[in-house]
């Protein structure tokens, strides 16, 4: 497969906002189960760094993703491991831990390479005609001998 050619600064952009949406959901969750007397502006004043954090993973990783299409020039799993490993580093910086960063990139990058090489929860059958499903079964799936005579 050959890469697309693809904005990505500005995929990393939308992939921040959206991870952000969703950091700040996590912080108002969070900011819910404090005990403290600041109210809701502390889902920016105390929990606010998760908004961040969850933000730059995201943008990390679509950039780290785009960044390796565009030097590879193919577009595969192997990108999305790169871009996980990238976000996972990332979750290890700020927990100013060495062997946590390495063990978030493997993690990480072993994740999304592993949700990308299966067809993203699709499934490797999406988009098969029934006769090709079956024929797919029928390779995967081990033959007895009742079951070849048949």
């Amino acid at each position: 497969m050959t890469a697309h050619q693809k904005d990505t600064i500005a995929d990393a952009g939308k992939a921040a906002a959206v991870a952000g949406g969703i950091g700040l959901i996590m912080s108002a969750m969070q900011n819910t189960v404090q005990k403290h007397t600041v109210g809701a502006k502390g889902v920016l004043t105390r929990t606010g760094g998760t908004v961040a954090f969850f933000a730059a993973m995201g943008g990390i990783f679509t950039l780290g993703e785009g960044a390796a299409q565009s030097v590879r020039g193919e577009d595969d799993a192997i990108n999305a491991g790169i871009g996980g490993c990238a976000a996972g580093a990332l979750a290890g910086i700020k927990a100013k831990s060495f062997s946590k960063m390495c063990a978030g990139c493997a993690a990480v990058g072993a994740t999304m390479y592993a949700f990308e090489a299966t067809g993203q929860m699709k499934g490797g059958l999406n988009g098969k005609s029934r006769e090709e499903r079956l024929e797919e079964q029928k390779t995967f799936f081990k033959q007895t001998a009742s079951t070849e005579e048949a």
